[in-house]
Formats: C-alpha cells, structure tokens, sequence
C-alpha cells in the first residue's frame, strides 16, 4: 500500500534517526547529522530536515546516505516500508 507524502517523509525521517543512533551505539561514539550530512555530501541543513520529517529525499542522496552506513539503498527502502 502506497503511503502518503507526509507519512512517508516522517518514516523516512524516523529511519535515518535509527541508523545513527544505532550507529552511534555500535562504534560508542557520538555521532551527529552533521558527520552524515558530510559523508554523504548534503548540507547538515538538508539532512537535520530530512531526519525531523520536513522533507524527501531523492532516490540520489538516499543512495549517498545509505553508502555512508555501508548499507544499500534496497536495504534502507526496506527500512523506510516497514515502518
């Protein structure tokens, strides 16, 4: 069942806060959007708003987020549709 634009943006939103978090635990560091903004190459304003479900990503910078934690971009869409 497709989601709706605002539903989506949130769960998009509340995935990417996960995987830095659960990054974060991992590796027991702090890590901040800022270091995902830099290695995925977005601006820290672009991505604090991705992850506060203000706005959706294209299929291009999703695929830049999901390489900066070595994931695929099949796996993070399959995050993003389970929630």
């Amino acid at each position: 069942m497709l989601k709706n634009t605002a539903r989506l943006k949130k769960d998009v939103g509340l995935v990417l806060r996960g995987l830095r978090t659960q990054k974060s635990k991992q590796e027991d560091i702090k890590l901040t959007q800022n270091d995902i903004a830099e290695s995925s190459g977005i601006s820290l304003r672009y991505y604090s708003k991705l992850e506060n479900g203000l706005s959706m990503p294209t299929i291009d910078v999703l695929a830049k987020i999901a390489d900066s934690y070595k994931m695929s971009l099949s796996e993070i869409c399959k995050q993003i549709e389970e929630c």
